[in-house]
């Protein structure tokens, strides 16, 4: 929840800011960093939190971290300076890498049955959370774009939960090392790398939906904001839907079926998505592709723990984590290019046909791989 809290939700109040702060210098420009710059700091410093979770355990590391949030978070509320608001803005996007990765390693450092089941409800907490946060911050800037800031406090209720986690939790002394649990791998291996790229894939995915389906839906005239929310909420509720779903899933078809399964329907969706001019199926395309984006989302996570050696589970999940937001950054530049060359529909078409080239390239892995003690 506080990714959704930390990165997303002062997007409601960039306008009012824009506004008070209109005789700035630069103010455009900074206005702008306030939303985008915290995304930037969690995408540089996930892999390093994964490191030093590895190194001091989960609750050394989410403990300070949500206390930096609550104080720095909301930090905003007092300033009348934006390159400070900026600056305040870029330590919580550390702040939040910190407690997005310690929890995800101290889920890893579970026993595999927890894990899959885990991974999923962590997915699914932060989709509820965008659906219950976003009108709670609507109504704090509805009294000024100050008091939306204060959401942020809101990380101070967890504290007592954090002082209950074991203090060796995640640290790498206390990594299980059974054959059993673990493939014996290198440090960067092949299959982390198809980690990597599938996490790429579903970074700039996630953002087709809130992005592009707008723009897309006002080209076949749906200009009615209200009308053209709906594939995006329809899109949201599939989105938690997918998560809930992800732990039975992955009992039944494994890490790499997910793989398989998540980016063949992701392909699809969003091929239809391309070629439709009918809302009703581009809505069903969208709701496709949001279920799929989120079965992928914690498939990463558990993938990351099954092909990095124990003492590293950490940091892989920082690194994983750290490409899927970071390619968050890439995206408006590699779809701007892509719709120079091919069109408004042709980024749904191109995007799905890069994840269908990634499901038959897992599909060719798990048919040539050797059957491991793990899923792989």
């Amino acid at each position: 929840m506080f990714v959704t809290i930390g990165l997303f939700s002062p997007g409601l109040v960039l306008p009012q800011i824009a506004s008070a702060f209109a005789g700035t210098s630069q103010a455009p420009l900074l206005t702008e960093m306030i939303g985008a710059i915290a995304g930037f700091a969690f995408a540089l410093a996930a892999p390093f939190c994964g490191v030093l979770t590895g190194r001091l355990g989960c609750r050394r590391v989410i403990l300070p971290a949500l206390l930096v949030f609550a104080l720095v978070g909301s930090l905003p509320a007092l300033l009348d300076n934006l390159w400070l608001i900026v600056a305040s803005r870029f330590v919580l996007g550390v702040a939040t890498a910190a407690i997005f990765t310690g929890a995800l390693a101290g889920i890893g450092a579970l026993a595999a049955a927890e894990q899959a089941r885990l991974f999923g409800w962590f997915a699914a907490v932060g989709g509820v959370a965008a659906i219950l946060l976003f009108p709670i911050v609507g109504q704090l800037g509805h009294m000024g774009w100050r008091p939306a800031f204060l959401v942020h406090l809101s990380s101070l209720a967890f504290v007592p939960l954090v002082l209950a986690i074991p203090v060796t939790l995640g640290r790498r002394t206390t990594a299980r090392t059974s054959v059993s649990d673990r493939p014996r791998q290198p440090a960067f291996n092949i299959a982390m790398a198809g980690v990597l790229i599938v996490a790429g894939l579903t970074g700039m995915s996630m953002m087709l939906s809130p992005i592009y389906a707008p723009i897309y839906l006002a080209s076949l005239g749906i200009t009615d904001t209200r009308l053209a929310s709906i594939p995006l909420t329809i899109g949201a509720v599939a989105a938690v839907l997918g998560s809930f779903a992800y732990g039975p899933v992955n009992r039944r078809i494994g890490i790499m079926g997910v793989f398989i399964l998540g980016t063949a329907a992701m392909g699809v969706a969003l091929g239809i998505a391309g070629i439709t001019r009918d809302i009703y199926v581009f809505t069903a395309a969208i709701a496709g592709m949001s279920a799929m984006v989120a079965l992928l989302s914690p498939n990463l996570n558990a993938a990351a723990v099954a092909f990095s050696r124990p003492e590293r589970t950490a940091q892989a999940i920082g690194l994983a984590n750290g490409v899927m937001f970071g390619a968050q950054l890439l995206f408006p530049f590699v779809a701007a290019w892509t719709r120079a060359l091919v069109g408004l529909s042709g980024v749904f078409l191109v995007f799905g046909i890069a994840a269908a080239a990634v499901a038959l390239l897992a599909g060719v892995r798990r048919l040539t791989a050797p059957r491991p003690a793990v899923d792989r």
